[in-house]
């Protein structure tokens, strides 16, 4: 349960952090670093079942496509909310 808090607490702070430059709170990075949380149990799992290899494969692929996806996410919304007209 600590562990699980601390990691909230951290997702919190990186949400946080790429907050203030953007001047947006939209929650990718905290939903990415909360994501991870189950993310650990399946790569566990899948260790465990098969071989270690395809776990490793699994954290290095969330890490090449996950954290590309939410920096994508921010300037989307960085995009929308300061070049197009919102009526």
């Amino acid at each position: 349960m600590a562990q699980i808090s601390v990691f909230m607490l951290s997702a919190f702070f990186h949400e946080y952090l790429v907050s203030i430059p953007l001047h947006m709170f939209k929650f990718w990075a905290f939903f990415g670093m909360t994501m991870q949380i189950p993310l650990t149990f399946f790569t566990v799992w899948v260790s465990k079942r098969f071989s270690s290899n395809y776990g490793n494969m699994i954290v290095w692929m969330s890490l090449i496509l996950g954290q590309p996806v939410a920096i994508l996410a921010y300037v989307y919304h960085y995009y929308v909310t300061s070049y197009t007209n919102v009526s």
